[in-house]
């Protein structure tokens, strides 16, 4: 404030009383003298910081013009003394100002012009929690609903057999014939030929109904306008946020598939430096496959086999927008980080569900698997991709200050650890028939969004709001 007095006193300017709104539309105004200093909206109760005032450079009424000779220009102040947004330059400096000069001709204040990617993101906002829809993130722990009663009274394997002998028990004598046939030859296109209406009984779904994609569209655009309400302060770009869902659910399951297709060869010479490594973390990765879906194996390989192979890959695929993002900038918070990885997640999940509908429910199972795969399991992946975007957001400083492959892949290990134990000991006890230890595990990975959430709420850290493009990394 002590330039912009210097600056006022010089031109003959005087500042003006500074006029702004609070996030919620509440027009604010305060003295010159406070700017800098944060006072709370009167509105919501959200806490502000009062900007720089703008200088009032409109002519004094009361000046003499033409009366009196003026006074030799006082020496201006250097500007490297003075703030660089306020200084003079001394051609556009008079002491006593003509009648005749426009007010657009005097020195204004320079605004700042963006030197990165605009911003998508309103900038957050401390206080905030006093709005109730900070708090909207709970209702993520509806969407196991569907996971819990399919536990407690979900059928399983008996009930796929009891279907089948159902199935034959009232198909025609013609019919049973074709279904014996199918069986023996253990070919699944001539099962679900034999098939009458192409399902077992009780089957919500025939083999080649597209109705999945239906519920694929349901749960996307259900997710995505309960994350689009969920922080009251941030406003996402629905198209963005549809986008990055897009893009994981496509481009991700197929950069997926595609190191699962690496993984599948053995290499006996790999070359050197970072060729061979590539090669190796592949082969290590192909490994961790095999001992997470090998049915010999005990808990614990398969447990290392589903968290370094599944929940590794996985939740690096649905982090990489975020992971793109902070690299080349770093202009968005927690929130907007937690809302990209929730998008992410979302994607991934419907993509996943239109595959394992296709490929294995459809003609098979009842109506429960869909409401499990397209609500539960989605909200699951969407847990884990959102946690990731917190971490990412709350430890940029580390991210920007990385230089090299080996620094990436330490912090990528370190911000993805606990989803991908999660996620990994989440299939284990799947895979073993471990159920109810599957539900606290999905319970676990909620309340661990929600720790992620409130830690950063309560530091409310401004992570990338305002920041330059980061540090371009040199591998």
């Amino acid at each position: 404030m002590r330039y912009v007095r210097i600056v006022a006193g010089i031109i003959g300017a005087r500042p003006m009383p500074i006029s702004f709104a609070c996030g919620c539309g509440k027009a604010l105004r305060a003295g010159d003298e406070l700017a800098g200093k944060r006072t709370k909206c009167p509105e919501c109760g959200s806490i502000l910081t009062i900007p720089k005032p703008e200088i009032d450079l409109s002519l004094d009424d009361g000046l003499p013009y033409g009366l009196d000779e003026p006074d030799p220009a006082p020496k201006p102040e250097s500007s490297s003394n003075l703030d660089d947004e306020f200084a003079v330059r001394p051609s556009t400096y008079h002491a006593t100002p003509s009648p005749t000069r426009r007010e657009d001709e005097w020195p204004r204040p320079s605004k700042s012009r963006p030197t990165s990617k605009p911003e998508t993101y309103r900038p957050e906002q401390s206080g905030s929690g006093s709005s109730i829809r900070e708090y909207a993130y709970l209702l993520l722990v509806f969407a196991l609903v569907p996971l819990i009663i399919s536990h407690f009274v979900g059928d399983g394997e008996t009930a796929f057999k009891d279907r089948l002998l159902q199935t034959m028990e009232k198909a025609s004598p013609e019919e049973q014939e074709r279904l014996i046939q199918a069986l023996q030859s253990d070919n699944k296109d001539q099962l679900w030929a034999a098939l009458p209406g192409g399902k077992l009984e009780g089957a919500h779904l025939s083999h080649d109904s597209m109705l999945h994609w239906v519920y694929a569209g349901l749960a996307t655009v259900g997710f995505l306008l309960f994350i689009l309400l969920f922080f009251s302060v941030e406003r996402a770009n629905p198209l963005h946020l549809l986008g990055i869902g897009l893009f994981t659910g496509t481009i991700g399951i197929l950069l997926l598939l595609a190191v699962q297709f690496c993984t599948q060869f053995r290499f006996l010479r790999i070359g050197r430096g970072i060729v061979a490594i590539v090669f190796l973390i592949l082969m290590f990765i192909g490994w961790s496959y095999q001992s997470a879906e090998d049915p010999n194996s005990n808990f614990f390989l398969s447990a290392f086999g589903f968290t370094f192979g599944v929940g590794l890959c996985e939740e690096l695929c649905k982090a990489l927008p975020l992971f793109v993002y902070f690299k080349r900038y770093a202009t968005m918070g927690w929130r907007g980080a937690c809302l990209w990885g929730l998008a992410s997640g979302i994607g991934f999940g419907v993509s996943e569900g239109i595959m394992y509908s296709s490929n294995t429910y459809n003609g098979m199972l009842c109506v429960d698997i869909y409401f499990v795969r397209f609500i539960s399991c989605v909200a699951l992946h969407a847990m884990w991709a959102g946690s990731v975007g917190i971490a990412i957001a709350r430890n940029l400083d580390s991210y920007e200050a990385i230089e090299d492959a080996g620094g990436f892949g330490l912090f990528m290990l370190r911000v993805l650890a606990v989803p991908m134990l999660l996620h990994g000991f989440y299939d284990t006890l799947l895979k073993k028939d471990m159920g109810l230890w599957a539900l606290g595990v999905a319970l676990l990975s909620f309340v661990w969004l929600a720790v992620q959430i409130e830690l950063a709420r309560g530091a409310q850290p401004e992570a990338g709001n305002g920041r330059k493009p980061g540090k371009r990394y040199s591998y």
